[in-house]
């Protein structure tokens, strides 16, 4: 999925919570990591078209197969609950990132390895970037903010009228 649409999904699952921007950051994180620094330097030979998966470096699959993987985001979330001895619930906007690509990539342009390094499987999914998915994709969003600052307001218009 295109990762102003995993910052969307995210905020709306994690907006009642303490800290939902937060959870939005770990949300959209793993595809900050593996792809800013690539299309950082691509830009600056002036290159602003999709690459194809042949000029895409070693390293980005490298880090794609590490920030993409339930078990390396179980891990880490494991560790630094154990470490801080709390368990942080914005995390979670790592592994649904994960888990909301995996159906979303197909296995043609980088497939999700979900359990990399114990496993090699990938699922072939249906493209995000296929012009109907992002138009159903989008629409959803929109009724799902729609339901949100409704409620919202709802609730305030209850509170002040009391």
């Amino acid at each position: 999925m295109d990762i102003l649409a995993h910052g969307l999904w995210t905020y709306a699952i994690f907006h009642k919570t303490k800290f939902p921007k937060l959870a939005t950051l770990f949300g959209v994180l793993s595809d900050l990591v593996t792809f800013f620094p690539f299309f950082i330097l691509r830009a600056g030979i002036n290159h602003f078209s999709r690459p194809t998966i042949y000029e895409i470096p070693s390293y980005v699959f490298n880090l794609y197969n590490f920030t993409h993987s339930l078990v390396v985001a179980a891990f880490i979330i494991l560790l630094i609950t154990i470490i801080t001895r709390k368990f942080y619930i914005f995390l979670l906007g790592w592994p649904l990132h994960i888990l909301i690509d995996i159906p979303t990539h197909e296995a043609a342009f980088f497939p999700t390895p979900f359990l990399y390094p114990i496993f090699n499987l990938k699922i072939n999914g249906i493209s995000w970037a296929r012009p109907e998915f992002l138009a159903i994709n989008y629409l959803t969003l929109v009724f799902v903010y729609s339901f949100i600052v409704g409620n919202k307001y709802a609730r305030k218009s209850i509170r002040t009228n009391k």
